[in-house]
């Protein structure tokens, strides 16, 4: 039996299906142990996004059918963050102590859990693109150190010699300033003098004349 022809049209509608195929049927890679995902997190240096949603929220699988089936989405979230749907039955705690009261919201988070951005509610393609455009930069940890192996030797390695500093030496203190003495004064302490003198000669002169 002869299989019917396809016109130009349909053909092209059949060649861009099995071409979106492949992408469309892949998913976001959702984590769902929040402890496990902050620890991935701070290994990889990826932020977060959490999804807050619970299983009656009609707009939280409007948005999984939607907005994270989009295959750019699907192909940032899994290459740049660590994505982690939320329950926020399960995590009544966390949805809590972040303000949060309707769902779906969206909260953008740092490597070390700080709040970069959130959206509450649904968000299409180009809200949740401005969302994640608030993430920093991943900053993945710095490598390893690689030991050397024991066929190795090791090579030492010279430690320079910091010479101490000294103390500081005592102040001491300055010697009392003394006051420049004035003619005024050189006077009054020369007549002082002079009278002096005179009380002390006094008896002396007064024995002298009796005699």
């Amino acid at each position: 039996m002869p299989r019917p022809h396809l016109s130009a049209p349909a053909a092209a509608l059949v060649v861009f299906f099995a071409a979106q195929a492949p992408a469309s049927a892949q998913d976001v890679k959702w984590r769902h142990d929040y402890a496990a995902a902050r620890r991935e997190a701070a290994e990889t240096g990826k932020p977060l996004l959490l999804d807050f949603g619970t299983e009656a929220c009609v707009w939280c699988r409007k948005l999984d059918g939607t907005t994270f089936r989009d295959p750019k989405v699907v192909r940032v979230l899994n290459d740049r963050f660590v994505p982690v749907k939320i329950d926020a039955n399960k995590y009544e705690k966390l949805t809590s102590m972040l303000g949060i009261d309707g769902f779906p919201t969206l909260v953008l988070a740092t490597p070390d859990g700080k709040v970069a951005g959130r959206h509450a509610g649904y968000a299409d393609v180009p809200q949740l693109t401005a969302l994640l455009g608030k993430a920093p930069a991943p900053n993945p940890p710095a490598p390893a150190v690689v030991t050397a192996s024991a066929t190795t030797p090791a090579v030492p390695v010279p430690v320079p010699v910091v010479p101490a500093i000294p103390p500081p030496a005592p102040v001491r203190p300055a010697p009392p300033m003394v006051a420049e003495e004035s003619s005024a004064d050189r006077l009054l302490r020369a007549r002082e003098q002079i009278d002096a003198d005179l009380a002390a000669l006094h008896p002396k002169i007064a024995t002298s004349l009796e005699r």
